[in-house]
């Protein structure tokens, strides 16, 4: 009967270390999308209209970060917390599944037209969850392409698609960040910072040389 219970009890503690494993993990995972989570000062979900709408740019830009490599640039935004139309406090990227990134190239135009960039990738948040995650733009490989209108795809890393128009014979090697916005293809929603409304927040031109 002591074998019996020996072996039972040896059972049960089997079985509730692996459900605590399994509980924890599941429950990190829940924790790592609760809006609860993000810092108050980017948590927007008291605020709506025209207040929402303007915290929201100013946390998106406000946010925005650079960061360069020999391979190419890196793009990232601030992340938030806001209250969708349904009334339900939600993460920026559990709403808008897109992101996108428009640039303008400097000092070059083609039939008076000036070549653009839009770079589109997947809203996912940071670990912190203060930022989205990054867009990478591979300029090496780019360049290593000959110039031309159309759409280019990496699927290295977090996939990306970057489309080009007005293009020169030459790639440009200065773009100017025009735009930016986050996007809900489901709801056919879309949350943007215009040109001129990028000027203001930033206070400087975003200038991005190949």
């Amino acid at each position: 009967m002591r074998k019996f219970f020996g072996v039972f009890a040896l059972f049960t503690l089997c079985f509730v270390s692996g459900y605590t494993a399994i509980y924890f993990t599941t429950d990190f995972s829940q924790i790592a999308r609760d809006p609860a989570a993000i810092k108050n000062s980017f948590d927007f979900s008291h605020l709506t209209g025209d207040k929402l709408h303007e915290a929201v740019k100013q946390r998106l830009l406000g946010g925005l970060e650079m960061k360069k490599n020999a391979k190419g640039a890196a793009f990232s935004l601030g992340h938030f917390v806001f209250v969708d139309p349904r009334g339900e406090k939600k993460l920026a990227c559990q709403e808008f599944g897109k992101v996108f990134f428009s640039f303008e190239a400097e000092g070059v135009s083609v039939a008076g037209e000036k070549p653009l960039m839009e770079v589109e990738g997947r809203c996912e948040f940071s670990n912190d969850m203060a930022k989205i995650n990054p867009l990478f733009i591979p300029v090496a490989k780019i360049m290593g392409e000959r110039p031309g209108d159309g759409e280019f795809q990496f699927n290295e890393g977090s996939a990306i698609t970057i489309r080009f128009a007005n293009l020169p014979e030459e790639w440009p090697k200065t773009w100017l960040l025009k735009s930016v916005k986050l996007m809900n293809e489901k709801e056919s929603e879309a949350l943007v910072v215009e040109s001129d409304e990028v000027a203001q927040i930033l206070g400087h031109p975003m200038v991005f040389t190949w």
